[in-house]
């Protein structure tokens, strides 16, 4: 299985807005894209990530230490995503990115969301996420439209390393400040 090159952030490709997709890449490609995020150990991995301006995502959430207790999602492409319907609740909890290793903050996102999308064998589906489900699909629908988190991030003090972040909030399990 082949690695994928992670575009780091500073990199313009992570400020554009991706182009949809008429034709659905590669399954060697799409196999790469859910290798490559498993090997950084991440829950999604979007095209700009690894340098292809391209609207397509995949997504697979499972356990971890630093979220023991959330709700697993099985193997996801997502092509062309388009969020529908946002909640007007908001929640505040950390987040991570393979463009910006070792890094975390505290970002704001819809605590539920209608988003619709495409599959690798151009299947379309309408789904209703809450939750870290509806943070992840955020988060990578962001990267497909330019989008950041940092860019979320209502106070930038809470941007820290992972070292610090083990540390200070791990320890204390804190959710938010």
């Amino acid at each position: 299985m082949k690695t994928l090159r992670r575009t780091k952030f500073g990199n313009p490709i992570l400020r554009k807005k991706t182009q949809q997709i008429s034709k659905i890449p590669s399954d060697a490609f799409i196999k790469s894209m859910f290798y490559t995020m498993k090997r950084a150990n991440g829950v999604g991995l979007a095209a700009p990530q690894v340098g292809k301006s391209w609207s397509i995502a995949v997504i697979e959430i499972k356990k971890t230490k630093v979220r023991p207790n959330i709700k697993p999602f099985q193997k996801t492409v997502i092509i062309n995503p388009l969020i529908s319907k946002r909640s007007a609740k908001m929640e505040k909890d950390w987040e991570g990115c393979l463009s910006f290793p070792s890094v975390r903050g505290l970002v704001p996102r819809h605590q539920s969301i209608t988003v619709t999308f495409i599959n690798e064998k151009g299947k379309k589906y309408v789904l209703k996420l809450t939750g870290f489900q509806a943070r992840v699909f955020q988060h990578e629908i962001d990267h497909l439209n330019g989008i950041l988190y940092i860019d979320r991030m209502r106070d930038i003090k809470t941007l820290m390393t992972m070292a610090e972040f083990e540390k200070r909030i791990l320890k204390t399990g804190l959710k938010s400040r």
